[in-house]
């Protein structure tokens, strides 16, 4: 595993780069604001560098790989697939105030937690952190 998480650091390290390098490419617009269209692909290729590093660090240490976590069952896969099916489908016509919480609720579950509170209060939390983030700060339109 110490030499496949080489190889994919590296691989990932120089994508990174590569990304980075592309992002000076995009055209700068009339309208565009203080940080331009161009930061965030920066961004991007600046949080994967640091990942890839990251990756190279743990790999060059030798240490050993934490516990893999438990297989999904083929089950659970299936039916979280058919709620996100379900969720493209139903969002134009109940909102994505309605549907997001619901499906996150139903996938939650479907993982494993079955406090209600906790639950609860996750999916409604996620939403409303997406509902500030998209709408309120990015002024993006959501169904």
């Amino acid at each position: 595993m110490r030499r496949a998480d080489l190889l994919v650091g590296l691989g990932l390290l120089v994508f990174a780069g590569l990304y980075f390098s592309q992002s000076f490419s995009i055209v700068r617009g009339f309208a565009s604001d203080r940080l331009g269209p161009a930061f965030f692909p920066r961004l991007l290729a600046l949080a994967l560098a640091v990942m890839a590093v990251a990756l190279l660090v743990r790999a060059a240490s030798g240490r050993s790989d934490p516990e893999p976590p438990p297989r999904m069952k083929i089950g659970v896969f299936i039916a979280v697939l058919v709620l996100a099916t379900a969720y493209v489908f139903l969002l134009p016509r109940v909102g994505f105030l309605f549907a997001t919480p619901v499906l996150l609720g139903a996938v939650i579950w479907l993982l494993g937690m079955r406090q209600w509170p906790g639950l609860i209060a996750t999916a409604a939390g996620v939403t409303l952190a997406l509902y500030v983030v998209f709408v309120r700060m990015l002024h993006v339109l959501l169904p």
